[in-house]
């Protein structure tokens, strides 16, 4: 026996790793299956193949053709392209077993013959002295028709070509040349010119202002007056110079010796009017003349 107090506080459990035979679990003969499951898979991967199976062979088989829909008016009726199919072809041309097979335009047997390697370059001299020999291949190419040398015949046919440029460069040129001419002619002609529609406009705001400016109330006019226009004024004016040469002549026209009383008169009327009218010739000399306003 140990003593003092125990320090175990409750029961101690048994180690697994003293007897491990005993402590291991027995081995069920039988394990639990899920019969039901099972038998759904089994169900599902036989009609996966059921289906396959029959996709392969309607891919497989031929499908029919649907017959085409056919009057009896027809059916004694050949098909002429069933008769034509059945004819025989006619035999092709000669010219057509020689369309664009190489050397066909050489003649029989023969080929153009390349040189072994390339030549020097040729001075301007030696360009010179070889277009006679140029001309005499190409009567060498149309005659004989032998020994034929393509790529001296080309290199002579691109010395004496023309340069040929492309179309979108001479239409670029041609547009250029245009706007060029464009510009001369608008230099030319309307280049520090005035339009004739700006000339119009200035004369229509001068116009207008003159117009606006008559319009205008007078500073000089008083109160209660207003500006007589000046085609009235002028008219008035004349009509008074008028009636004064008339005056005068009447005034001319008495006798020197009036005695009479009647003549007295006359000749003081004559006068007093005179002055009213050269009184009023003054008044409408006058750049501006008011009128009173009837109140």
């Amino acid at each position: 026996m140990c003593e003092g107090p125990s320090r175990i506080s409750g029961p101690i459990p048994p180690d697994p790793t003293l007897f491990p035979s005993y402590y291991k679990r027995p081995f069920s003969g039988k394990e639990s299956k899920d019969h039901e499951k099972e038998n759904v898979r089994r169900i599902k991967e036989i009609q996966k193949k059921c289906k396959e199976k029959e996709r392969a062979q309607a891919q497989s088989q031929p499908k029919p053709v649907k017959a085409l829909w056919k009057s009896q008016k027809y059916e004694n009726v050949e098909s002429k392209v069933k008769a034509k199919l059945q004819e025989s072809s006619p035999p092709p041309k000669p010219e057509a077993l020689k369309f664009l097979r190489a050397y066909s335009r050489c003649g029989p047997g023969i080929k153009p013959c390349r040189p072994l390697s390339p030549r020097p370059a040729r001075t301007k001299g030696g360009a010179d002295t070889e277009a006679p020999e140029a001309l005499g291949a190409e009567t060498q190419i149309q005659v004989e028709g032998k020994s034929i040398d393509f790529i001296k015949h080309n290199a002579c046919n691109a010395k004496r070509a023309s340069l040929r440029r492309s179309q979108s460069l001479q239409a670029l040129a041609e547009l250029l040349e245009q706007k060029h001419r464009e510009q001369e002619e608008y230099n030319a002609k309307q280049k520090g010119h005035v339009p004739q529609y700006l000339l119009e406009r200035k004369e229509l705001w001068r116009r207008q202002m003159e117009e606006r400016l008559r319009n205008l109330p007078d500073p000089d006019t008083p109160p209660g007056h207003t500006m007589m226009p000046e085609g009235q004024r002028l008219e008035t004016l004349g009509n008074l110079k008028q009636s004064q040469e008339h005056l005068l002549k009447d005034l001319v026209m008495l006798p020197v010796r009036a005695d009479t009383l009647s003549m007295q008169k006359r000749r003081v009327e004559l006068e007093r009017k005179l002055s009213q009218i050269e009184e009023a010739i003054k008044i409408f000399s006058r750049p501006k003349v008011f009128i009173k306003l009837d109140s």
